[in-house]
């Protein structure tokens, strides 16, 4: 009707009077308060919103922070709502959460148009399919966007980096994937390169398991690391679950040509429990000093010289 309109005004306001000019302009006023009333656009169309892809199967240890991002374009004003598959009750709606569960959150950047659902510490029950879901007055599955979260069970920890001679230890804690199981699991199998390992004494490799309500702690020790212990260690469940990591020995030559190169690279010290971490040391810093030294000579050096030809 406001097109008709317009129309009939336009083409009778072409060569009229001033006054048929600003009737046709509160007709134009008119149309694009009602066409904003209703959600219409005028002549063209308003876009649909659509996801953009993220990923939609992510995995993570228990205890870690899960992040499952949803992002969507054309939003305007609509709203996100996550819910987990098969059940009706919403997890949030917008950046309000509505789960009972104080580890629920949602993470929303303005900049990317990204939702992400985020869960604190997480947990094997936490596991399964995850809906973002755009709220449209049409079939809402329609405008889903569905994420698979996998939690492993099983976490191996330990001396990632330890010098020769050190001890080795590695702690294997694995939980259980039902919420109310009085044993877990049965054992903890440990193995080097795909090869057993089995508890010796007299070689100084001790191997002692914890059981508790949910799960399962299990350590290894060697007393005494050598170039053979280097490779990669895992341990596995009697239900199948799996973590691996790779240890590595420094032997006298490596530590040594380490040491000698502290002043271009900063040194990794390895800690009485094997741990790393990157530090500057008294070696590093009085090399530093002396190349500075050496560099601020030479840049003085030409000036030297022309005062000298010149005077």
């Amino acid at each position: 009707m406001f097109r008709f309109c317009r129309r009939i005004v336009g083409s009778y306001c072409e060569s009229r009077s001033t006054f048929c000019l600003r009737l046709f302009g509160v007709l134009v006023a008119v149309q694009f308060i009602v066409s904003v009333a209703t959600g219409q656009r005028g002549d063209v169309a308003t876009p649909w919103p659509f996801f953009k892809p993220t990923p939609q199967n992510v995995t993570y240890r228990i205890g870690e922070r899960a992040v499952m991002k949803c992002r969507v374009a054309n939003l305007e004003s609509r709203t996100i709502t996550w819910r987990r598959h098969g059940q009706t009750h919403p997890l949030t709606i917008g950046e309000f959460t509505f789960a009972p569960d104080p580890r629920l959150s949602v993470d929303h950047d303005q900049k990317t148009d990204e939702w992400s659902l985020v869960i604190e510490d997480v947990r094997p029950d936490d596991e399964g399919s995850y809906l973002c879901q755009i709220t449209v007055k049409t079939d809402p599955n329609k405008y889903s966007y569905r994420i698979q979260l996998n939690v492993k069970t099983v976490r191996l920890t330990g001396t990632e980096y330890v010098e020769l001679g050190r001890p080795i230890r590695l702690l294997c804690n694995a939980s259980s994937r039902r919420r109310y199981n009085d044993q877990p699991f049965d054992h903890i199998a440990w193995f080097f390169e795909d090869r057993p390992v089995d508890a010796d004494v007299t070689s100084g490799l001790f191997i002692t398991t914890k059981f508790e309500t949910r799960s399962v702690q299990s350590t290894v020790v060697i007393a005494k690391s050598g170039a053979r212990h280097q490779g990669v260690y895992e341990c596995r469940t009697s239900g199948g679950d799996t973590d691996s990591m790779a240890v590595h020995v420094l032997d006298d030559f490596l530590i040594n040509q380490r040491k000698r190169n502290k002043g271009i690279f900063a040194d990794r010290i390895i800690g009485e429990d094997g741990s790393g971490r990157k530090m500057p040391t008294r070696a590093s810093t009085a090399a530093h000093d002396s190349a500075l030294s050496i560099w601020l000579q030479l840049s003085l050096l030409p000036s030297a010289i022309y005062r000298l030809i010149l005077f």
